[in-house]
């Protein structure tokens, strides 16, 4: 088993608005079109996307990664997730 980070590719007004985002965001998780969507253990990839699939609407897609800095973002977005308010 392998820990996987799932992100949420696409923009959608239920779940993803690319409404009021900086005009030059610094990567894809600042613009909105990337949402870190949570980490889970899985043996694989496809698994760990199938026990997210409910988190998607039209003209969304999900990908896992086993490494955050692989994707440019993504370890200040699981930072952001995890930090207590």
């Amino acid at each position: 088993m392998k820990t996987f980070y799932v992100v949420r590719v696409g923009w959608n007004a239920a779940n993803q608005s690319a409404f009021g985002r900086p005009a030059n965001p610094k990567n894809d998780f600042e613009s909105g079109r990337y949402c870190f969507i949570g980490s889970v253990e899985a043996g694989t990839v496809e698994e760990a996307i199938r026990m997210f699939s409910g988190h998607c609407y039209a003209n969304q897609t999900l990908f896992a990664v086993t490494t955050p800095r692989s994707v440019r973002g993504l370890t200040a977005a699981i930072r952001e997730a995890f930090t207590p308010v």
